[in-house]
């Protein structure tokens, strides 16, 4: 049954991938982006100019567009500063979310899909995680700050009455006009030797194609139960191992590789635990409850169609 749905940050990666999708199936889509200049290029039937830190302005727009459903993709991951990138994509989720929610049930909404990560996860030994692993609320600096207002939004989410709440637990996203795509960080980082192995390279990195994010939307978008979902592919993967398989597609020099100690020196504390200590995740729930299979089900896949080197 074609639906009403708002997707917010609807200029972001997944946003556009998802918007054209939403359509093809027949439902209303309203697209939110905060900068005016966004908007003519967005597949929806209506665009709207809306700022998720204006709360009446934002509650105004809900409750004229009447939606069945709302998306909140919106995030500051595109800003070119990392540490300001993290500190307004918190402020995102724990304010600009919260006032979305607030939107949607006072609009009468019916089901809520906010967007999490599967990096807050608290590392733990050599485990694959699940939906039932603790966040790493009590991390350090900017990072902490981000886990735990994803961390809160979730909780006001899964608590909330009046509305289904379900966040989706991205791994690394990757694909079109993503950090991994040409001319994205990674690949800067990658191309210009930034990006070393460290130590032994145990990091996990759990990774989703944006295809496979906005695929996972389609089908909760009704169905599947309130509550979180890892959406990741079915192989976390070693920094040791995607790291260079990553440089020899992107025809980049091979990493430098740096002890731990020089690594310390050398990068910020982020990227050092991504490299060495972070854990991946399990997209067990998904498949057993949704019967769900990801589009991409490898990330080598994925990184070889992305630099054309997989048939279309």
């Amino acid at each position: 049954m074609p639906l009403r749905v708002v997707v917010a940050g609807a200029s972001g990666v997944v946003g556009r991938a998802l918007l054209p999708q939403l359509r093809e199936r027949g439902h209303h889509v309203t697209a939110l982006a905060r900068r005016a200049d966004r908007l003519e290029e967005l597949p929806a039937d209506e665009v709207v100019a809306a700022d998720l830190l204006e709360p009446d302005a934002l509650r105004i727009q809900l409750r004229r567009c009447a939606p069945d459903v709302v998306i909140d993709e919106s995030s500051a991951f595109g800003t070119a500063d990392p540490q300001e990138a993290l500190r307004r994509t918190a402020k995102l989720r724990e304010r600009g979310g919260k006032n979305l929610l607030d939107a949607a049930v006072a609009a009468g909404a019916r089901r809520f899909i906010a967007q999490g990560m599967t990096a807050a996860y608290r590392a733990h030994g050599h485990d694959v995680l699940d939906e039932e692993s603790p966040l790493w609320v009590d991390a350090p600096g900017t990072w902490g700050d981000l886990v735990r207002a994803v961390a809160s939004m979730e909780e006001e989410l899964f608590t909330r009455s009046g509305i289904e709440g379900v966040s989706l637990r991205y791994g690394a996203l990757y694909g079109p006009d993503t950090q991994y795509a040409p001319g994205g960080d990674v690949h800067a980082r990658v191309v210009g030797s930034e990006l070393p192995l460290v130590g032994d390279g145990v990091g996990l990195t759990s990774f989703t194609h944006v295809d496979d994010a906005a695929g996972v939307i389609l089908e909760l978008l009704e169905g599947g139960d309130p509550g979180a979902y890892n959406v990741v592919d079915n192989e976390p993967a070693e920094s040791c191992e995607w790291l260079p398989a990553y440089a020899r597609m992107a025809g980049a020099p091979a990493p430098v590789s740096l002890t731990l100690d020089q690594a310390k020196s050398q990068l910020d504390w982020l990227t050092v635990h991504q490299l060495t200590e972070q854990r991946g995740a399990t997209n067990f729930r998904l498949r057993e409850t949704l019967g769900w299979k990801p589009t991409w089900p490898s990330w080598r896949e994925g990184f070889a169609a992305l630099f054309g080197l997989w048939p279309a």
